[in-house]
């Protein structure tokens, strides 16, 4: 197992991944909005007893309760007005994951194309395996600088292994994903879809095979990220899922309107200029720019590899 933390394991971790996540601390700074955790709302609870007029307590039966229709009903409408809340506010580098019906996500669907049209995000995505609609918001340039330096580590490698073995030809079969969204109807016709944050696939001339996608969160929770490694796992017949973790503390540093904005044209080169300094010096943060911290300290990197073991089905992995 490697997890790295703080500067203190930064001679470990291998320079090309390094540089990427160190590039993408510079190329432009972070979001100016205040972001908020998103809470759960209130949900609504129904008592499972009825008093009698003489004080004694009778138990209705469940199946067919009104109750439980109620519940249910009441459950789903919460749910999806917390999403369009959601998707309404946009705030950057934010993931909300929320349990509703895919007839719901479909109407989410719409209500994002009529907010926001063929903008790449805010990003809906659907797991049938367990009926969760994932929300992602514009992320940062570390989470996507960092997923894309990853993909671009791994492509590089795999190519200079055909060259040792005299099968550099087949190279050019392997491709980035790119920004392609999958899509995988179950039989019951619920379609899961899914865009990786980066990947490489092989095209055999027939067909296009995913070889293994990156996952990354900087916001997300661990256990959202293994949900989605193995969502691409067991419903796109994905070989290997990544997970690349991130923890920055504090996570957003923002001092818009301050003296010294690099959103000003006269100040970016004097912002880019310092934040390249601090890379060369300590690339994990933090990145200050006069007297202000722009991003946080990288204290924590985790990877993460995911397989299906072909003999149990099961899903396996190592840090």
């Amino acid at each position: 197992m490697s997890i790295y933390h703080g500067e203190d394991g930064s001679n470990r971790v291998r320079s090309p991944l390094r540089g990427a996540i160190a590039i993408a601390r510079v190329q432009s700074p972070p979001a100016t909005i205040s972001v908020k955790e998103a809470h759960s709302p209130p949900t609504k609870t129904y008592k499972g007893q009825i008093h009698s007029q003489t004080g004694a307590v009778a138990t209705p039966r469940l199946q067919k309760s009104i109750s439980l229709e109620m519940a249910t009903y009441d459950d789903e409408r919460l749910s999806y007005q917390r999403a369009m809340d959601f998707l309404t506010a946009n705030e950057p580098e934010r993931r909300l994951d929320v349990h509703l019906s895919y007839q719901s996500f479909r109407c989410l669907e719409e209500k994002a194309g009529t907010l926001y049209g063929d903008a790449k995000y805010p990003r809906l995505e659907y797991s049938a395996i367990d009926s969760r609609v994932i929300i992602h918001t514009i992320p940062t340039a570390l989470h996507s600088a960092s997923a894309v330096g990853l993909g671009d580590c791994i492509r590089d490698s795999v190519r200079d292994i055909l060259r040792r073995h005299g099968k550099a030809h087949l190279g050019i079969r392997i491709l980035p994903v790119g920004d392609s969204t999958y899509r995988s109807v179950d039989e019951h016709g619920v379609g899961s879809t899914k865009t990786p944050d980066a990947g490489l696939k092989y095209d055999n001339g027939q067909r296009k095979t995913l070889l293994f996608i990156v996952e990354a969160g900087v916001s997300e929770g661990y256990q959202q990220l293994k949900a989605d490694i193995e969502l691409w796992l067991k419903k796109f017949e994905c070989r290997i899922g990544i997970l690349l973790w991130l923890k920055e503390t504090p996570r957003f540093r923002s001092p818009a309107g301050e003296v010294g904005n690099p959103g000003s044209a006269t100040e970016r080169d004097l912002f880019d200029n310092a934040m390249w300094h601090v890379r060369s010096s300590r690339p994990f943060g933090p990145y200050s720019f006069n007297g202000h911290a722009w991003f946080g300290t990288l204290d924590t990197a985790l990877i993460e590899v995911f397989k299906i073991d072909v003999h149990t089905n099961e899903i396996r992995s190592e840090k």
